[in-house]
């Protein structure tokens, strides 16, 4: 009997129709078996639901086409087993290494070509692509080519002589099972109804085909018969495809759909070129957000206030998305905090899991040499019981830190072996240029050294290789010693573990099946990973109703009561349509798959704004990441189009004033009264978070504005007592350390009273301090052992032994571990240094050095003191030259690798006080002379700083003793600055220090060079 064909627009009772069809069959014969086959499990129980609704559905099997496929296989008795993702990968794994391969090669080893090719050789068997097809048609074709059918004729061959199945093999299986039995399925179906399919795959044509002789067929099919317009090319499509495969009774129904108004007319001229009506809407349904995320919580604000004011049910509402990979944070973050069950239709990945994120990288500790980021991440991991004390792994991470290690076992064993003899000088803050921080020595490193030692070889894998039986033995007895299945104890960790499990008994089976696969540790974990990677993570349970959020191909076939479509931005809907690198567009047309670049998304919009039948809310991001404009989705403005201009947009700026009632949570209320600078009385059980809310609006008020002053902004009054302790007269002060304070109190307050700092990634090579540290060594020693330090000459033939010498230890003595650029470096240090000392020497005429590295009130030196109101100020420091002219009178010259910042302004400002207080200190504490100039030499640049203490001028005169006066008075208001707890933040001119540990949060962080 010919095949029924019902043609008609969304919405207007086809699936009715069927049902229909359904209750005249079952009233005329009551023990008639009737099927009805639809997309998905999600159509399932949406036509159950309906059937149910229309007076019962005994006698009725709803599936898919893969529960009709195993039904013909039982039918049969030649059904199969099918196999699980991870023993496809295997096999798909084991053709890759059989095969010899010439264009593929490079990708034989890359965890994403076995999954690539699964995906590929699914979609030649929905298509019913023969082995012997692809590889006749591969013949003469491009090397690319033929090695895939190779490929796919290895796999389709291994997993016949197997005696297994993939997914998509049932349905070859069941073709060919009615081929060989033409009879099978006579009496088993008096009617097979197929709804809700807008397209066919070829297994799908041809089985239906097959059963057309033995039963009534009945299909639907959305459009118009004339299929003339663009929203039903796609519809069209399939339409000539039926013609050719059935013989078909076309039957029109004529019924009106049922849409609202405003959904009606979108669907009756959705894509036309000239739409017969421009009419006014109800009520605007487009929105415009500023992004993805404010476009999911508007989504869901509108679905609530449907739920709570109109008593729509919440399984009658649904969210479609172009890629839920985008949205779904966005959506489950918001449905959290708005108190909406959700049910994504699409389930992430296992790896996704904080779990097994945290386990991956456990395990891949020992393929990366044990990358010391990676490392501490994974000491530091809740999920693992290592035994490690948090101060041994503190310490463990300080060691790293300055010891430079930045991979590999042979780096710790390298800075145990340093850090072995005792020491016990502390470190000196001698400037910000040459402090160096101490590292545990001797008897303290023990401990540090037995713990990680223990853990390395607790984690470290066996040598060799092993099956994979064996390597998931082993994996399973490391997890049981660290706990691990005990610490992952929240909902989603119980979810993820046991999809864990399921994954690790697939990997093992797959070897009880296909032979045991011998594999060295990496090639474990890269199975491991893949499989996982394949593997879905189960949603938890919800109890009750939820809102469907899908993607926007699942909403073919479904009705609710309110839609809510999102992306309705250039490039997310349509998506941009880019061909297949395995399956080009010229072999797609050849073989008959469809096409990549024209899957007609027009017609999938189309049906997803038909599948509300009450309520169609679309939404679209109106800037992008980078803050430009985004410009609208062309199915956006067809939709646009239809209405008359200005009435159906409405843009939503998050600053937008909006009523309290439309709040979808109590956070989100408390927001937007802070807006409005008030929460009515009737919020009353919200005062306690509002108060809360007005104390942090007054600490942002106080940080926006211009000046710093306050509590908010450093001031710390009720600390004076313990500050004044903490810095009482007789601590010893640095010069660098009170200059970091009139550099910027703040910064003061987090480096040294909070004993903060700023933690820079490990990597090879020398930072600043060290790069500083080893030029002045080497100028210090270079002119202390030159025979004539006066002479150039002299000085620059010392220079190349001296540098050698301090090159030789300088990993060890200032703690970095050189880069592959360290001998280049070299001779940039030395050729630096040369230039610096033929300029130095012409900045030197007339004067002769006479000191090098002269310490003050470091170890067994006296200190400067310094007279202030009555209170002696202690100060230390390393003076780097001391120059004598022919009077005896001093020059102090202070070395700086950096070039800024060295100005008069910097000591009126009190940002650089070290040469005043260095001279004084030449004067006084180490009773070397009178000092009459003193100047700060840029290494690097090899010229002296615009500060000249010989000429520094003020308001109360010039000169060397005017500059020392300044430089008093600053210290006179840094120290009470400090001990009456005045820690202001404020940015210097010319912008802050990089090095300032508070540069990452500061709230007045102003980028500068330093």
């Amino acid at each position: 009997m010919p095949t029924r064909l019902i043609v008609s627009a969304p919405a207007t009772g086809k699936t009715n129709a069927c049902i229909d069809d359904i209750r005249v069959v079952l009233e005329k014969y009551p023990l008639a078996k009737i099927r009805v086959i639809v997309p998905d499990r999600l159509q399932a129980a949406y036509f159950r639901r309906r059937l149910s609704a229309s007076g019962g559905s005994i006698g009725v099997y709803v599936g898919t086409f893969n529960d009709l496929y195993k039904n013909i296989l039982e039918k049969s008795g030649g059904y199969v087993p099918v196999a699980s993702n991870a023993l496809l990968h295997r096999i798909v794994q084991d053709v890759v290494d059989a095969t010899p391969l010439v264009h593929y090669a490079s990708l034989r080893t890359q965890p994403g070509f076995i999954l690539a090719l699964q995906d590929v050789f699914a979609e030649l068997k929905r298509a019913l692509i023969y082995p012997e097809t692809f590889i006749n048609s591969s013949k003469g074709t491009s090397l690319a080519q033929q090695e895939l059918a190779q490929l796919y004729v290895a796999y389709q061959t291994k997993l016949r002589n197997m005696g297994w199945a993939d997914f998509e093999g049932l349905s070859w299986l069941a073709v060919a099972a009615l081929e060989e039995s033409p009879n099978l399925m006579e009496n088993s179906m008096q009617l097979l109804v197929v709804d809700g399919f807008d397209s066919f795959i070829g297994t799908q044509r041809r089985i239906l085909q097959l059963l057309e002789k033995f039963t009534n067929l009945l299909i639907t099919l959305p459009g118009e018969v004339a299929f003339s317009r663009t929203a039903h090319r796609r519809f069209a499509r399939t339409y000539s495809s039926l013609q050719k495969d059935f013989s078909l009774e076309l039957l029109i129904n004529s019924s009106t759909n049922f849409l609202p108004a405003d959904i009606a007319h979108v669907e009756s001229h959705l894509f036309t070129s000239i739409p017969a009506s421009i009419i006014k809407p109800i009520q605007p349904f487009l929105r415009e957000l500023r992004s993805p995320a404010e476009e999911s919580r508007e989504a869901l604000r509108w679905i609530k206030s449907l739920v709570i004011r109109t008593a729509i049910p919440l399984q009658e509402c649904a969210i479609f998305a172009p890629d839920l990979n985008q949205y779904r944070p966005y959506l489950h973050s918001a449905a959290l905090e708005f108190g909406l069950p959700v049910h994504f239709t699409q389930s992430d990945s296992l790896t996704m899991s904080p779990a097994i994120t945290a386990l991956l990288h456990l395990l891949s500790l020992q393929t990366q040499n044990f990358r010391t980021n990676a490392l501490f991440k994974v000491l530091r991991s809740p999920y693992f019981s290592f035994g490690l004390p948090l101060e041994i792994i503190d310490s463990l991470e300080q060691v790293s830190h300055l010891g430079m290690v930045v991979e590999g076992r042979e780096q710790w064993n390298e800075i145990w072996e340093r850090l072995s003899p005792s020491g016990t000088s502390s470190p000196i803050d001698l400037d910000d240029e040459r402090t160096l921080k101490k590292l545990p020595h001797g008897i303290a490193i023990q401990p540090l050294q037995t713990h990680l030692d223990d853990f390395f070889q607790m984690i470290t894998p066996p040598e060799g290789v092993r099956s994979q039986t064996e390597w998931t033995r082993w994996l399973e007895d490391l997890l049981t010693n660290l706990h691990f299945h005990e610490n992952s104890n929240g909902e989603q960790d119980e979810i993820a573990l046991e999809g864990f499990r399921e994954a690790l008994r697939a990997l093992v089976m797959s070897e009880s099946i296909v032979g045991a696969r011998v594999v060295d540790y990496q090639q474990y974990l890269s199975d491991l990973q893949n499989t996982l990677a394949g593997s879905a993570l189960s949603e938890p349970s919800a109890p009750g109703a939820s809102i469907l959020i899908g993607n926007i191909r699942e909403a073919r076939g479904l009705r609710f009561k309110a839609v809510a479509i999102l992306g309705l931005s250039e490039g997310l809907l349509p998506s941009v349509e880019r061909p297949d690198p395995f399956l080009p567009e010229s072999l797609r047309e050849e073989l008959g798959l469809d096409s990549r670049l024209e899957r007609e998304q027009g017609s999938l919009f189309y049906q997803a704004v038909t599948r509300a039948d009450a309520h169609l809310l679309l939404t679209r991001p109106y800037l992008s990441e980078d803050g430009e404009l985004w410009e609208a989705s062309p199915y956006w403005n067809a939709v646009e189009s239809l209405f008359e201009k200005n009435t159906t947009v409405q843009k939503t700026r998050p600053d937008d004033p909006r009523p309290l009632t439309d709040a979808a949570s109590s956070q989100e209320l408390l927001f937007w009264a802070v807006r409005r600078k008030g929460v009515p009385q009737h919020y009353a059980d919200l005062e306690t978070r509002w108060h809360q809310l007005q104390h942090a609006r007054d600490v942002i008020r106080s940080r926006r504005a211009k000046l710093a002053d306050g509590t908010y902004e450093g001031a710390t009054h009720d600390l004076q007592m313990e500050l004044t302790k903490r810095f009482a007269p007789e601590k010893v002060w640095s010069a660098s350390r009170l200059e970091t304070y009139g550099t910027c109190p703040q910064m003061f307050y987090v480096k040294t009273v909070l004993d903060l700092e700023a933690t820079a990634p490990r990597s090879l090579g020398l930072d600043i301090a060290q790069g500083g540290s080893i030029l002045h060594k080497v100028l210090e020693e270079v002119y202390r052992t030159a025979d004539n330090p006066e002479k150039v000459d002299s000085v620059l033939k010392r220079l190349p032994e001296v540098a050698k010498s301090v090159f030789a230890t300088a990993p060890q003595d200032f703690g970095f571990r050189p880069s592959e650029l360290w001998e280049l470096e070299q001779d940039q240090f030395i050729a630096m240094l040369e230039t610096t000392i033929v300029a130095l020497a012409k900045a030197s005429d007339g004067w002769t050095p006479m000191a090098y590295e002269q310490a003050f009130g470091i170890q067994d030196t006296p200190p400067l003191e310094i007279e202030l109101d009555g209170e002696k100020v202690l100060l230390r420091g390393l003076i780097d030259r001391i120059d004598q002219d022919a009077d005896g009178n001093l020059r102090v010259v202070d070395y700086k690798t950096g070039s800024s910042h060295l100005s008069k302004e910097d000591l009126m400002h009190g940002r650089r006080l070290q040469l005043p207080l260095y001279a004084l200190a030449a004067k006084e504490a180490l009773k070397l002379g009178e000092p009459i100039e003193g100047m700060y030499w840029k290494i690097r640049a090899a010229e002296s700083g615009s500060l000249k203490l010989s000429t520094f001028k003020s308001e109360t005169g010039e000169g060397i003793e005017v500059a020392i006066q300044t430089s008093k008075e600053h210290l006179t208001r840094i120290l009470k600055g400090i001990r009456t707890g005045d820690f202001p933040p404020v940015p210097p001119k010319g912008g802050c220090p990089d090095y300032c540990p508070a540069a990452q949060w500061c709230w007045r962080y102003q980028k500068g060079g330093w």
